[in-house]
């Protein structure tokens, strides 16, 4: 099946088809080399310098693992679409997996923010039903530009009727393609909300790749999990009349374990405090002129679009002393953080108020970088996307959403939203003495 195989640490050996390595080889693809997966965040854990390819490729074979190993578990899908079309699912995801990230911009979500309207991307607008949604793009909708373009021309690596099937697992705005409703009809019964949360869904191939990678490259444990034990532990059946995907109840710890992993990574290094604080110097510093950084909605144009382009011109912007965020970068000068709000604290509201209040009496400029994320989004009422607990009860099976099933989930299932407030170094003697009386004795 695979044509030759790449040495991975944290897979160990990731095969790759024809098909794959030809994908693999394309210019946009490989451009993933050059776009690091955590941005800045080596100027805190210096070994994260890993990049958007490796992990593209670990996704690839995630998916992969997952879709052989639901196959060896439940007949359902075979006995619905045969062998042929069983192959063509785990083919597509696998490339969904592959190309998944193509899109993301230099320092990945770090200039993000920076990128044009969707309407200014080359995308194809039939595969957004006819008219593109008005809103700035997305990451995913880069993604999409650069999978329309690997199906444009005579040199063209995957026919349309794949490109946009892997594009709708890729990003939740595009519409499979007119082939797909031929071939499983208008309502498929929840087979494409099936296979697109293995690419983006609760449980899925990017997740369980990049915790794992992500914990290895910075040198942490905090997002290691049991990849075997979940991956058994998953399948694919059919409730109310639609395809739905489970865990078996004996595997619903390591996927707790999977949700903490991401948590505990979120806090602790995907939004570090002195990370997230590099991250706002660089936004200044593009914000402010003192770079230039014109994202093109041409996907051909993004080739362009690289972390040593943007490195290049922050050492070229070094020369104006008075260009003080990108002097910060490169030469790793962090702000000083003074305060890490979280709404769902009691108090962290008031004291990021008075907070502000006190600096701005003390004349001293405050800069603020917000974190959102959460443990888990996942329906619990059976929709598309719900994914269930399966077990045994009084030896009967009991399929149930895994949230009602989880005590973890109970509990802690709310948004994260965490404010950091950074000054200047230099502006913290003034503001320190002040900061006392905001602190209270208790709560």
């Amino acid at each position: 099946m695979f044509a030759c195989e790449i040495r991975d640490p944290i897979h160990r050996t990731v095969g790759i088809t024809d098909e794959e390595r030809v994908l693999l080889d394309h210019p946009l693809v490989q451009r993933l080399r050059h776009i690091r997966q955590l941005g800045l965040t080596n100027l805190v854990y210096p070994g994260a310098t890993h990049d958007r390819f490796s992990h593209s490729l670990g996704t690839m074979h995630v998916a992969g693992r997952m879709w052989d190993s639901v196959m060896e578990r439940d007949a359902v899908l075979k006995e619905r679409f045969g062998e042929e079309g069983t192959r063509r699912f785990g083919r597509l995801l696998r490339l969904a997996g592959l190309l998944h990230d193509t899109g993301h911009p230099p320092f990945s979500h770090a200039c993000g923010v920076f990128l044009p309207p969707l309407a200014d991307i080359r995308v194809p607008v039939g595969w957004f039903g006819g008219r593109l949604p008005e809103r700035e793009a997305r990451h995913e909708d880069m993604s999409v530009a650069v999978i329309a373009r690997l199906a444009e021309g005579q040199r063209a690596l995957l026919s349309g009727e794949d490109a946009q099937d892997i594009a709708s697992l890729v990003s939740k705005d595009v519409r499979p393609s007119p082939g797909w409703t031929v071939r499983y009809g208008e309502d498929d019964g929840g087979l494409h909300a099936v296979l697109r949360s293995f690419i983006a869904g609760e449980l899925d191939a990017d997740r369980m790749d990049y915790l794992l990678r992500d914990a290895y490259m910075a040198g942490t444990v905090y997002g290691n999990y049991d990849i075997d034990r979940l991956m058994g532990g998953q399948g694919i059946t059919v409730h109310d009349g639609r395809l739905v995907r489970y865990v078996n109840a004996n595997a619903v710890r390591s996927f707790e374990d999977f949700l903490l992993a991401r948590y505990h990574m979120f806090l602790q290094v995907y939004h570090h405090k002195t990370a997230v604080g590099f991250d706002l110097c660089l936004t200044r510093a593009i914000r402010g002129g003192e770079i230039s950084l014109d994202l093109p909605g041409d996907p051909d144009a993004y080739l362009d679009a690289r972390d040593d382009v943007v490195v290049g011109r922050l050492y070229a912007a070094t020369k104006d002393p008075a260009k003080e965020w990108s002097r910060r970068l490169v030469g790793r000068e962090p702000l000083k953080s003074v305060l890490i709000a979280e709404a769902v604290r009691p108090g962290d509201a008031e004291l990021l108020v008075r907070l502000r209040e006190t600096a701005a009496a003390a004349g001293v400029e405050t800069f603020e970088a917000g974190s959102r994320n959460y443990l888990s989004r996942m329906p619990v009422l059976g929709g598309d996307g719900t994914l269930f607990a399966s077990r045994k009860l009084l030896g009967q099976r009991l399929l149930e959403p895994i949230a009602h099933y989880s005590n973890l989930l109970q509990k802690y299932n709310e948004e994260i939203d965490i404010t950091h407030v950074y000054v200047r170094r230099a502006d913290w003697p003034r503001l320190e003495p002040r900061l006392a009386a905001l602190v209270p004795r208790s709560r």
